[in-house]
């Protein structure tokens, strides 16, 4: 059971059952690998596992506590009835009749939860995870894939709890009817029709009103869509009247006219009426939720700048609401800064370059900086990584769009230039984020391949940031937000670490020039120098991170290093130290893990992304593997 839940905590942080992590903006969710993970683990009632192996330790401990269950709730069930009978005996024979017959409770275990769907509550809560589509999906599997209604009908209540937003939602919806091919059943059952009604009822009118108005089609699903599957049916008037508006057009809604289903029951309700009769017809008044629900609909369609900031202004509109068109105009960007997030502010430069917001001459420079500074602390409780910064700052610097080199073949930028005061405010809030992230308190020890080759070769997927930038930012923003970080580089020589002397004043620019001053024609990589270096210095290290371009470059053998971290931690008596290597520009698999007996605490990364420091902070906090 133990190795069970180990995998499937790693697919729930990776989204993968080997110990690799690939990701990019558009890394689609491998529902076979996840299929082949839950199977397992959520089929445990049966005799055999699906692919015939033994059952796992605990499935006949797990089954006798359930057959406890139900011996319990019986013998309750029959004390109730019994307890019944007697007071039906007492009444009619007069004994006692003033008085309630007394029965005592019988107390009912409660059964416990699947240590499956615990552990999805515990991760989709999480903040450290990159994505909710690994968890989404296994919730998915788990309400079709149960084998007992109890079980289901528990996973449907992590649902309600869990899910929070229409994205989510409309995620879940999409894995759960796709795995109705292997459960042979793709319509919506009371169970699931029941939870997504108490899903739109733990919202309140006005949350319930925004979260219709703001949502846009995700995977081929609407609002409308799963309201009218799900035949969603509100006993909350004003909740109702919001579920009906959702149905109707703005102008209907304005004119407060009735949808078919109503105008039918109407003509039913007025087929009694005695002829000649005439019954008014009055429109109810809308309520505060309702009306919320109609202005952010008007506002989609608003057709002139001034009726923009009007809605702004009066309503607090946000950026996801504002129709693209008006995005060109710098009163309309003027009126969001103050509502928009931080990390919407800091992107928001590459688009107001390409609409010559940012020119030299552009009255609208000043407004945009003021807001970047006004702002600044938003930075700390958005808790933005340096990563994400460095990544807008250099797209912006380098006049682009987009990392990716076949978008930017799509992008044409104007002949606008880099505005240097927006740059240096970009530059300034990424020195500000680095003191700010927060701390994980793991001890770590990073070696980095300095080689001059890196300083022109880039990283995957991006086409604006060496590899060289990307090894010294993910090593110099660990080193400035811990307390215990050693930085090692390798030499010229195999197994020989050369200290990086890293200071606590230090500012990028100047971890940038002193890496510099450290590039060398050829670097000799050996993955167990670092342990090596560790264990003869007698440091204790919870997570090494090694560094470099292709681990299947210096590493050709495909070795991980686990009979190295395994005799470390014996030394050195730590038993969860880990080691993650990161391959910034190699995209296949380089670590074969056939031979090894034990590859705990061994994790092969690739590329540099926002979702990179997201992994590997995880990783050093022992959430995984």
């Amino acid at each position: 059971m133990e190795t069970l839940m180990k995998t499937v905590q790693r697919f729930l942080y990776i989204g993968n059952d080997a110990p690799f992590f690939i990701d990019g903006p558009h890394t689609p969710l491998d529902e076979e690998v996840g299929k082949n993970v839950l199977r397992p683990i959520v089929k445990l009632d049966g005799q055999e596992s699906p692919n015939g192996t033994e059952v796992p330790k605990g499935v006949e401990s797990k089954r006798k506590e359930k057959q406890k269950l139900k011996k319990a709730k019986a013998k309750a069930a029959k004390a109730a009835k019994e307890a019944a009978a007697a007071e039906e005996v007492e009444t009619a024979t007069g004994k006692n009749a003033s008085e309630p017959a007394k029965t005592e409770p019988v107390e009912v275990p409660a059964q416990p939860m699947s240590p499956i769907l615990a552990l999805l509550k515990r991760t989709i809560k999480n903040k450290a995870i990159r994505r909710t589509d690994e968890c989404l999906f296994a919730l998915a599997y788990c309400a079709r894939e149960f084998p007992t209604p109890e079980e289901r009908h528990a996973t449907y209540d992590v649902v309600v709890e869990v899910i929070s937003s229409s994205r989510d939602l409309f995620h879940f919806l999409e894995y759960y009817t796709d795995l109705a091919i292997d459960s042979e059943y793709a319509g919506f059952g009371h169970g699931i029709r029941s939870a997504i009604k108490r899903w739109y009822d733990k919202h309140t009118p006005l949350q319930l009103s925004e979260m219709l108005a703001r949502s846009t089609s995700i995977k081929g699903w609407t609002h409308a869509d799963v309201l009218t599957k799900a035949h969603v049916q509100l006993s909350c008037p004003e909740k109702a009247s919001i579920i009906d508006g959702v149905r109707k057009r703005t102008s209907q809604l304005l004119a407060g006219k009735r949808t078919e289903k109503q105008k039918d029951k109407k003509v039913k309700q007025n087929a009694t009426v005695v002829e000649g009769e005439e019954k008014k017809d009055s429109v109810p008044a809308m309520s505060e939720a309702l009306q919320r629900y109609h202005t952010m609909r008007q506002f989609r369609s608003a057709p002139t700048i001034s009726k923009v900031l009007d809605y702004i202004k009066q309503h607090g509109m946000t950026l996801d609401m504002l129709p693209p068109h008006f995005l060109r105009s710098g009163k309309v960007w003027e009126a969001l800064y103050p509502t928009i997030t931080y990390h919407e502010l800091l992107w928001a430069a590459l688009r107001l370059q390409d609409f010559r917001l940012l020119n030299p001459d552009s009255t609208h420079v000043e407004t945009y900086v003021a807001a970047l500074q006004n702002r600044l602390t938003d930075l700390e409780l958005e808790q933005i990584h340096p990563v994400a910064l460095h990544r807008i700052a250099m797209l912006y610097e380098n006049h682009s769009r987009y990392e990716s080199k076949k978008k930017e073949l799509f992008h044409h930028a104007l002949d606008c230039p880099v505005n240097a005061k927006v740059l240096a405010k970009l530059w300034s809030a990424v020195e500000h984020s680095f003191s700010h992230h927060p701390k994980t308190g793991v001890r770590y020890y990073i070696a980095l391949d300095l080689r001059e080759a890196h300083t022109k070769k880039n990283v995957f997927r991006n086409s604006i940031i060496s590899c060289f930038h990307a090894s010294v930012m993910l090593a110099f923003s660990i080193y400035k937000r811990e307390k215990d970080v050693t930085v090692m580089a390798f030499t010229e020589e195999a197994g020989v670490l050369k200290p990086v002397e890293f200071e606590e004043s230090m500012t990028w620019l100047d971890a940038v020039a002193h890496c510099q001053a450290l590039l060398l024609p050829k670097t000799k990589v050996s993955l167990v120098a670092p342990i090596a270096r560790a264990e003869a210095d007698k440091v204790k290290v919870d997570l090494f991170i090694t560094i470099t371009d292709s681990l299947i470059r210096v590493n050709p053998l495909r070795t991980p290093p686990n009979e190295a971290l395994q005799d470390y931690r014996k030394k050195v008596k730590l038993s969860l130290s880990r080691y993650a290597a990161i391959s910034l520009s190699n995209h296949v698999p380089s670590f074969d893990f056939t031979s090894c007996q034990d590859a705990t605490g061994i994790l092969e990364m690739v590329g540099y992304n926002d979702n990179t420091p997201k992994i590997i902070e995880a990783f050093a906090k022992n959430l995984f593997m």
